[in-house]
């Protein structure tokens, strides 16, 4: 067995890119950021261009791509011996748990750390993955969730941590579009935002997403709704936008919200997840109940100038103060131990 060295692995197991991705990505950067050796490792590679490469790439982000099976990860782990594994999603945390539990004996020491993203109940054979992945939560060494409620369905100790962004090469986006930025499936609610398109004629709407509800949606919708499908990067995209809806059933603390007020874009929210600790109503954003989403968006229209951008300057002050890699990192390594 190779000697321990200090790198810190990122573990999930990836089709495409999301809000797991996207915190991984920040994650990495920020681990980097602060002079740490961090690795991606996916459990498997389900296709020759996963649109995190590139990302990772340019980011100069080793990672390494395993054949799906616990083994391989076993393998890999006891020839190149990290110090962190930190694992993202209910299948990388339940292959690093294992893996703790096979390694039991060994001299080799990892701290197995574990973050829960979803804040959806989980349906079929899902449901089962997700039960075993909180009940087995005490073979982490530590877990954190991403909201509050989230931490609540975890039956055993939980820390909440915000999801962050790194905000040092971040400017303040001049666009006017009113965007949902998201998997168009039924815990985003893209359905509630296009009958805001509905409601809303004379207003632009856009849709920057693709998922199971695309192909409903395109066919009933109103000629001020824009799709513009699936994006690996939104980072020529922010710029255009100038109001993010956040219309979801569920949610935790989601990267888009993050991403858009670190560039000055409000964002209306339904009351989901951990969002009442990301916006203050009137001061950086508005969390409204679903059937208040059209007054909401009329009301951010119509609003004089300087209190439109006091609302900017605040969403922006919002992320770098409390949300941004800065701030985060040093508390996530001093939970690493390195």
């Amino acid at each position: 067995m190779k000697n321990q060295n200090d790198e810190i692995w990122l573990l999930l197991d990836s089709r495409d890119f999301g809000g797991i991705e996207s915190h991984v990505l920040q994650l990495a950067k920020g681990l980097k950021s602060f002079q740490h050796s961090v690795r991606v490792i996916f459990l498997c590679r389900y296709s020759t261009t996963h649109p995190l490469i590139a990302l990772l790439n340019e980011a100069n982000i080793s990672y390494r791509f395993l054949d799906g099976s616990f083994i391989s990860l076993l393998t890999y782990t006891r020839h190149h011996a990290p110090k962190v594994i930190h694992s993202h999603g209910y299948k990388a945390a339940l292959y690093s748990r294992l893996l703790r539990i096979s390694q039991c004996s060994s001299h080799q020491k990892i701290r197995f750390i574990n973050t829960y993203h979803a804040g959806e109940v989980s349906q079929g054979k899902l449901a089962i993955y997700d039960f075993f992945d909180r009940w087995s939560a005490p073979f982490s060494h530590c877990n954190f969730a991403v909201s509050e409620l989230i931490k609540k369905r975890i039956p055993s100790k939980a820390t909440v941590l915000n999801n962050f962004v790194n905000t040092q090469n971040l400017t303040q986006s001049e666009g006017t579009q009113i965007a949902f930025v998201g998997r168009l499936s039924h815990e985003k609610a893209p359905d509630r935002f296009l009958e805001l398109a509905n409601q809303l004629p004379k207003a632009q709407f856009h849709f920057y997403g693709s998922g199971p509800m695309e192909k409903d949606l395109q066919n009933h919708s109103p000629s001020n709704l824009h799709f513009h499908g699936h994006q690996n990067s939104m980072d020529a995209i922010w710029p255009h936008i100038g109001l993010l809806v956040i219309c979801s059933r569920y949610e935790g603390l989601p990267m888009v919200a993050l991403e858009a007020m670190g560039r000055g874009i409000p964002v209306i929210s339904t009351p989901v997840g951990n969002m009442s600790a990301l916006i203050c109503n009137n001061e950086n954003g508005w969390i409204v109940n679903p059937d208040a989403l059209p007054t909401a968006i009329k009301n951010w229209v119509n609003l004089p100038s300087s209190q439109a951008k006091n609302i900017q300057k605040n969403a922006q002050h919002t992320i770098q103060h409390t949300f941004s890699s800065q701030t985060i990192i040093p508390q996530l390594i001093a939970i690493y131990k390195i």
